[in-house]
Parts: structure tokens; sequence; C-alpha cells
């Protein structure tokens, strides 16, 4: 298991791009608007294999830690064969927020 922090949210968009993990993209962005703390830090796991395991926005907040947690296992079968049709995405995520998903 491969442990990552980012500081900036586009270290962490860049890293999930390169590790093929686009569906969770969004809501990296819309996870770190809602967020106002007085440090923000997003924590990624890869498995040996390269796959992304987990995903969370680490906050803190009055001296405690707070991890947000912004990756669905269940969703990542689901839009799998999916992933690089960004418009198929965008739609998806539309209706997520629509629907209060996420």
């Amino acid at each position: 298991m491969k442990k990552y922090t980012f500081k900036t949210r586009e270290e962490a968009v860049s890293f999930l791009d390169k590790h093929n993990f686009k569906y969770y993209i969004p809501r990296v962005r819309e996870y770190m608007s809602n967020i106002k703390d007085e440090l923000k830090e997003y924590y990624i796991e890869l498995s040996d294999s390269n796959e992304v395991k987990y995903c969370a926005i680490i906050s803190i907040s009055g001296g405690i830690d707070f991890k947000e947690d912004f990756f669905d296992i269940n969703k990542v079968s689901e839009y799998k064969e999916s992933a690089y049709d960004k418009l198929y995405r965008e739609k998806k995520y539309q209706e997520g927020i629509k629907n209060d998903d996420f």
C-alpha cells in the first residue's frame, strides 16, 4: 500500500488523472469548495497494483483532525467503463448533486 498527501487541489487532481481515476476528480473540487478550515490536505492510498483504494480530505479545525472521504468503492464498478466519457461523467455528477447523493 502506498500513501500520498497533497497540499493543493491541482496536485491531487493531476495525481488522480494519471492513475485513471477520473470519476472522482469533480468530487474533489466540490468537497474542497465546501470545507472552511485552518488546513486542508488531500490523502490518497494506492494498492500495490497502483489502483486507487482510498481518498479523503484531511482538515484541521480547533486542533482536531477531520477526515472526509470522497471515495465510494461501490461507485467504481458502476462508472469504470465510462470514466473517460467526460459528458457522461458531468451528467452523472450533476444528477448526483440534484439528488443530494454527495
